[in-house]
């Protein structure tokens, strides 16, 4: 309900702010809640002193602050003896940063911060695999993570080796891809897919399950070689989350038989070939993370990376 100077705030109504605060600032559940000391509620029929209101403004502020939402009552407070008339827009202040919750001020943030990285050296010619896992202190932690703006950020590359058209697929898959982004409730991508079924923008870390999902399917788009393709998958456990990056090289090498055609005899007519098909100069998967890093407002614990298969093996 809106208030008016006069009008008597009962512990009830004081009550439901704090709980619609609480939800955004406080452990809340599902999408809502970035983990911060919850506003305490008031005793049935009690008085609500200075006090209680000023907790409230200031956990909706840190909020509104970590978000960048602007608000009617900011900087507000209330003095021992006042009124409540700055007050008057409160409800629709806390209705604001519900609204924005999941949003994060790019200057309360650490961006880019490293997790993990794994890189091969040799040449592959199948498949190749990075698998890595993501562990928060607790399921609601990592909640918070997200809740608060956090994402995980994976980046691929390949450089060297020798000059082939194989090569220079994956090269050019990887940098128009840009960096995979997955966050609270979906997957992003800073470039483009070649082909596949992109990023999942409805597959974020709210709709991961016990079992593996894809986040991001990309194929190459370079002739001979669209049977290749990167892949992503992710699951939740507790406060486990799991990545399973896939190369996949489903490219078959051409095979044939050598004829000199129009031009006479080869030197090795009729003998068969087969094609080159393999990968190699230096491969690289690596993982950053960002994160609420503003004590004065939202600040959460970085989760900690194990990589438990190399992109190196096999």
């Amino acid at each position: 309900m809106a208030y008016q100077q006069g009008d008597v705030i009962t512990a009830t109504d004081y009550n439901n702010f704090v709980s619609n605060v609480n939800a955004v600032i406080g452990t809340g559940t599902g999408d809502k809640g970035y983990g911060l000391s919850e506003v305490s509620t008031v005793s049935a029929g009690g008085t609500i002193q200075a006090s209680d209101w000023n907790s409230l403004l200031s956990g909706l502020q840190k909020a509104a602050n970590h978000q960048g939402t602007t608000l009617t009552n900011a900087s507000n407070s209330v003095s021992t003896g006042g009124n409540i008339v700055p007050l008057s827009n409160l409800e629709a202040d806390i209705t604001l940063t519900d609204t924005n919750r999941l949003n994060a001020s790019g200057g309360n943030m650490s961006t880019g911060v490293a997790g993990v990285t794994s890189t091969r050296s040799t040449a592959w010619t199948t498949n190749v695999s990075h698998v890595f896992t993501v562990t928060y202190a607790s399921a609601n932690a990592a909640r918070h993570f997200f809740n608060s703006g956090g994402k995980i950020k994976m980046t691929f590359a390949r450089s060297g080796g020798t000059s082939s058209n194989q090569n220079t697929s994956w090269t050019n898959l990887f940098s128009d891809l840009g960096t995979v982004t997955m966050s609270a409730n979906g997957t992003a991508i800073s470039g483009s897919s070649q082909g596949g079924n992109g990023a999942n923008g409805s597959r974020g870390f709210h709709q991961l399950t016990g079992s593996a999902a894809e986040i991001l399917n990309t194929t190459s788009s370079t002739a001979d070689y669209t049977a290749n393709d990167l892949d992503i998958k992710a699951s939740v456990s507790g406060a486990v989350v799991t990545f399973t990056i896939n190369l996949n090289d489903d490219h078959v090498a051409e095979t044939g038989t050598f004829t000199g055609g129009a031009l006479g005899t080869a030197p090795n007519e009729g003998q068969a070939y087969t094609g080159t098909d393999s990968i190699d100069g230096t491969l690289t998967s690596t993982v950053t993370f960002d994160k609420a890093d503003n004590a004065s407002f939202v600040q959460v614990a970085s989760p900690s990376f194990s990589t438990t298969t190399e992109i190196s093996a096999g």
